[in-house]
């Protein structure tokens, strides 16, 4: 599978390994026999708040000897699928849940997931729309990728905004046979619910819209005989589909599909991959559901639930007691507490573990990169002392740790976009840190008011050098695009001997969220642009900018404060990110296996995207000669650098074009038109085309140059330009090719477009240059002249995780 197919993945390996690392996720208990309610952790036994069962009735005798009977009678398991036969306490079961869910048919599957990729791509058509809620479970949106495999179309809306359903709904009134809405009726991180009486409203509206909504938290705890959250609030809609999980307040395990409609009820079961292809549930845990079905079908089910709701209101009286972050108060068993950041919510984490109390933290990609929180399920399995304990030990820590980390409760206000009034008034946020006694620092908006030697010196090697920071000022404002307007800023950090630590420019911009996805991402994308030019875009704050390329930062490791001023940098970028109402924060082209960078930056709220590999020529002063330059390529590239480029080498004049010779009548034109000719066809790094003023400022400016390839008169007779290199010379004498302009009538048959990459290559050598950037774009090419190869990252802090997983999870391939 090709690297970029896995980007998101490994984007969410980065954040849940250093978690692992920290010794927050992954970690096994050591119990020879568990009572459900404490844990043993390295050794000590401590309160366990990370159980999702909520009513207890794991550790019930009666599911217990279910279990131990269905053993007995039935064996370890029955090893057949259902298409061929079934042990026959499933029909005993599903008969019980017949009357748990009012009369309606239920079919039971080994798990909730395999519940939903048995029934959706079943429900679901190629004519159909389906639109996910961005918080729905992520067993939901696998089997929705079912239903995109075979051409249905998936959208994702932001967490439980009918305005935004509905306006899905009435542009498509008659384009679909069937809309879905996928939703969760109670989200398993904060412990909301979805609008359920504003979707049946949505429901009875519009004639073809149905809805497929994940119940999994909501049984047991809630509803008549337990039959959950939802079946709690609304009946059974005939355009509803219900699921949910034996694996929560049931106390056993498996999935369940409630419907009305019993002919598709039938052909679910027996067309449904996991009821057709995969094992069941085998007897044990059949045995153990019967029991718990029965005490389902008792009043007995009334007190546990009551029970639990005594647990409930004394969880969100302690709270307010103490005025702690409750991001979102409700009657569920969930509440999620704020933190913040990662290194935040880990050290909250560790330190209740060592005050007697196993927790749980939410994270990317389950909330947003700067939405870290507790997240406390509450079971009947804790006593009222456990819950008082344990929320009087987070009142102790709560300051101590924001002040460790430099939190203020201001700032989880903004993360969360919610006032936390009386957190506020409680708590005294923690003071930011005074850099002035720590730090000189100087922030410019304007790089005429920077020392060009000093700048130059930090970050004067590629086309961010003082000049081609002037030349981008220049050309970045008083444009008529938004997205071509930018504000740079500059950013150097001394320490109090006035010595560097940090130096380093970022941008303010609008920027495609879809920059380095796939192709294919962003084809479809850019199809949705055709008719609203600024869809999934951000206002971002960018390290470095979208025309710049190398070590946009500036680090002395080797300095003892170097942290200290990276958090400095990041508050600064963050100051300006809220001054101008930008989204989300890009830290460009840090090199991927900085491990120690990526650590760091993850537990600041972070997260890590692989960017397409970075190119460079080095050593340009070992060669003076074609020969000498093909003895440093292996034998395949010396033989495509024979074939492809010597032999296609006299089609072409090739000429430098510098100082006047850019400013030629009509030359602007036919470079611009040249350039939209590539902008037109290259996606694999998506973003707005250049204003036509960029290519008015190469002519003028003095550290760019033109190289032209002109076709001779012996092979066209008006011998036409057929390719541009775009190049730059840097301070510390490097070159980089920025940009290239090409007719493709000529880039197949006469190789235009690597003649231009080799030409640029002898211009750097000739200019006696250090290195020559060759960008990230066409790889293949690139690495056939025996260049570096580096691989680097952006890491993003976004408000919101709704474009990030729109982008994978809607639009990956197929």
């Amino acid at each position: 599978m090709p690297r970029s197919t896995n980007k998101f993945i490994n984007t969410i390996d980065e954040c849940l390994t250093n978690g692992v690392r920290s010794g927050i996720f992954q970690v096994a208990t050591e119990d020879g026999s568990l009572n459900g309610r404490q844990v043993t952790i390295a050794g000590r036994q401590v309160v366990n708040f990370g159980s999702c069962s909520y009513l207890g009735l794991e550790m019930d005798d009666r599911l217990k000897q279910g279990a131990i009977d269905a053993t007995l009678r039935y064996g370890t398991q029955y090893s057949s699928s259902r298409a061929y036969s079934s042990c026959h306490l499933y029909e005993e079961l599903e008969s019980l849940f017949y009357k748990i869910f009012n009369n309606n048919t239920a079919i039971l599957a080994a798990t909730t997931t395999l519940a939903h990729v048995a029934a959706i791509p079943i429900l679901v058509q190629n004519d159909d729309l389906v639109i996910l809620d961005h918080q729905v479970h992520g067993s939901v949106q696998l089997a929705a990728q079912l239903a995109k495999a075979q051409g249905t179309r998936v959208e994702m809306i932001k967490h439980n905004r009918m305005d935004m359903l509905e306006s899905l709904i009435a542009e498509n009134p008659n384009k679909y046979n069937r809309i879905w809405y996928m939703a969760d009726g109670l989200y398993s991180m904060y412990g909301d619910f979805a609008p359920l009486k504003d979707i049946v409203y949505l429901m009875e509206k519009y004639h073809n819209f149905h809805l497929y909504i994940d119940d999994a938290h909501g049984m047991s705890w809630k509803g008549n005989n337990g039959n959950g959250y939802v079946l709690s609030e609304i009946p059974l809609h005939p355009k509803m589909v219900l699921t949910t999980s034996l694996a929560k307040g049931f106390g056993t395990g498996g999935g369940i599909t409630v419907m009305s409609d019993k002919e598709m009820m039938r052909k679910i079961l027996t067309c449904g991959s996991s009821y057709t292809f995969s094992g069941p549930v085998q007897p044990p845990m059949l045995g153990a559901s019967v029991a718990s079905a029965k005490i389902h079908l008792t009043e007995e089910i009334y007190t546990l639930q009551n029970r639990l709701k005594h647990k409930i209101d004394l969880t969100k009286a302690t709270i307010d007691q103490y005025d702690l972050p409750l991001v979102f108060p409700s009657d569920s068993p969930i509440f999620y507490l704020a933190l913040g950041l990662p290194r935040t919510g880990y050290n909250m984490v560790k330190r209740l573990l060592k005050e007697g109390y196993f927790t749980n933290i939410g994270i990317f990609p389950g909330v947003p990169v700067n939405c870290t929180g507790l997240r406390l399920p509450i079971t009947n399995g804790h006593t009222d002392e456990d819950i008082k304990n344990l929320l009087e030990i987070f009142h102790y820590h709560f300051p101590k740790v924001l002040e460790e980390e430099g939190i203020t409760v201001d700032k989880l206000s903004t993360s969360f976009k919610t006032p936390l009034t009386q957190t506020k008034k409680h708590f005294t946020s923690a003071p930011s840190v005074d850099k002035q006694d720590t730090f000189h620092v100087q922030h410019e908006t304007t790089i005429k008011k920077v020392d060009p030697e000093v700048w130059n010196k930090l970050l004067g090697e590629c086309n961010y050098d003082w000049e081609g920071c002037r030349f981008m000022e220049e050309t970045f404002r008083n444009n008529e695009e938004a997205e071509n307007n930018w504000q740079l800023h500059y950013l150097i950090i001394k320490d109090l001997s006035d010595k560097v630590v940090l130096a380093t420019l970022f941008t303010e911009l609008i920027c495609k969220d879809d920059m380095i996805a796939p192709s294919s991402v962003s084809e479809q994308v850019e199809e949705v642009r055709k008719k609203d030019k600024y869809y999934l875009t951000s206002k971002v704050i960018m390290m470095g900018s979208l025309i710049t390329e190398g070590d946009h930062l500036f680090l002395d490791r080797s300095h003892p404060l170097w942290k200290t001023a990276l958090l400095e940098m990041l508050r600064i970028m963050n100051e300006v990110k809220q001054r101008s109402g930008a989204s989300m924060l890009q830290l460009r082209d840090l090199y991927s296996k900085d491990s120690e960078m990526a650590d760091f930056l993850i537990q600041e709220g972070f997260i890590k995207v692989e960017m397409p590999e970075t190119h460079s020529v080095p050593d340009l002063n070992t060669w003076h000669t074609e020969e000498e330059f093909m003895k440093r390529l292996s034998g395949p590239n010396r033989w495509h650098f024979r074939r492809k480029i010597l032999d296609n080498k006299h089609f072409f004049n090739v000429t430098v074009l510098a100082g006047e010779q850019k400013q030629q009548e009509g030359r602007i034109d036919e470079w611009y038109g040249l350039y939209s000719n590539v902008k037109g066809k290259s996606l694999a790094i998506n973003t707005y085309g250049l204003p036509r003023r960029y290519f008015e400022n190469i002519a003028r400016h003095p550290s760019w140059e033109v190289i032209q390839l002109k076709l001779k008169p012996e092979y066209a007779a008006n011998e036409p330009v057929v390719a541009l290199g775009f190049c730059y010379r840097s301070a510390q004498n490097n070159y980089a090719i920025v940009l290239v302009g090409l007719n493709y009538e000529y880039v197949v048959s006469h190789g235009s477009y690597r003649q231009t990459l080799y030409q640029s290559i002898l211009r750097a050598n000739a200019l006696a240059c250090g290195r020559h950037y060759m960008g990230m774009d066409a790889a293949i090419e690139k690495q056939r002249f025996g260049v570096d190869v580096v691989s680097k990252s952006v890491y993003i802090q976004a408000d919101d995780n709704f474009n990030l997983e729109l982008l994978a999870t809607v639009y990956s391939k197929k």
